[in-house]
């Protein structure tokens, strides 16, 4: 583990108020799961998910600019309904269904042999300030929150999940912008910007001589930040005023992110900042630093390198959160 970060996890220690108790009210554990092959094989995952004490999945619906259910509109992943699928087994007592939606991912490098969406375009890539897209820092093409074709894609696709199946949550995940090097700059957002600031994005100094941010840059951060919110709300209103009953959350950073402003996402009622650590104290630890325990569902790994669930699952709970997710489960891990 890098020193910096486990600085900061220690540094939590000394500012955070001790932990509080466990909330009331049944506690639920969720995972992440991307649909496999066949609609007999997700049977039998969530079948075994349910008999492991899971009481939510989230499940993978859009995911390489593709969807895993049957839509009328977008370019399809699987060849049966994988949402419908895993509402199936929930009418039969199984997990309960949110779909996973990869928000601003939409394609992989072609190192991976996946074949590029047909809603790629490259026009709709964030840049860097270079005016490089992401796949050229690392293997994931992401699009731009201030793309007017971006926002339309999306807002139509949350408005079908929502329309096709009402009682499914939906999950933002992705909902970001890449942090290999700063991004956002992409046409729009900096005719946008300027048109707000009169600022040029591309010439901001960064910090002042003592090292705090420039008043230019706090206002870029604060436009590409503001961006990303306003998204998140377009999505989760689109969503309920489309019919949808289910639970809205998503994945983020558990580490601060400027640009990634969840607390104050209109309409989120779960955040599940992805806390994938080596020892459950350093767990503790990072969870220390949210005082939205009811919003928060602290995200668990779990596999190789990682303590086993029931370890995770007892430093959540002993730190006051009453539920949880998890990334890696598998029927047969512990």
């Amino acid at each position: 583990m890098r020193l910096t970060v486990l600085t900061s996890l220690l540094a939590l220690s000394f500012t955070a108020c001790a932990a509080p108790s466990v909330p009331s009210g049944t506690a639920r554990t969720a995972f992440w799961l991307r649909p496999p092959a066949t609609a007999a094989e997700l049977e039998r995952t969530l079948n075994a998910a349910g008999a492991a004490g899971f009481t939510d999945v989230l499940l993978e619906g859009f995911y390489h600019g593709r969807v895993a259910w049957n839509s009328t509109q977008f370019p399809r992943k699987l060849n049966y309904d994988a949402v419908k699928t895993a509402l199936n087994v929930q009418e039969r007592g199984g997990p309960r269904v949110n779909v996973w939606i990869e928000t601003l991912y939409w394609r992989p490098d072609a190192s991976f042999g996946i074949p590029v969406t047909p809603l790629w375009k490259d026009s709709m890539a964030t840049l860097s300030l270079e005016g490089r897209p992401s796949l050229s820092f690392s293997k994931l093409g992401f699009v731009d929150p201030a793309d007017a074709e971006v926002q339309a894609t999306l807002t139509a696709l949350t408005r079908e999940v929502a329309t096709l199946y009402p009682s499914a949550g939906l999950h933002l995940d992705y909902l970001r912008y890449p942090r290999e090097t700063d991004f956002g700059y992409h046409p729009t957002a900096l005719a946008g910007f300027a048109a707000q600031t009169g600022l040029d994005a591309r010439t901001l100094k960064r910090q002042n001589e003592d090292g705090t941010a420039t008043e230019g840059w706090r206002l870029w951060t604060d436009y590409r930040a503001g961006l990303i919110t306003k998204l998140a709300g377009t999505l989760s209103s689109t969503y309920r005023a489309a019919g949808g009953r289910g639970l809205i959350s998503a994945a983020v950073f558990y580490t601060h992110d400027p640009l990634q402003r969840w607390q104050a996402w209109p309409g989120l009622e779960a955040a599940m900042p992805m806390v994938y650590l080596p020892y459950t104290a350093l767990t503790r630890l990072a969870l220390l630093q949210f005082p939205q325990r009811q919003l928060v569902w602290p995200g668990l790994q779990v596999g190789a390198g990682s303590p086993t669930l029931a370890a995770q699952l007892q430093a959540v709970r002993a730190s006051g959160y009453g539920n949880a997710a998890v990334f890696g489960w598998t029927p047969g891990v512990k």
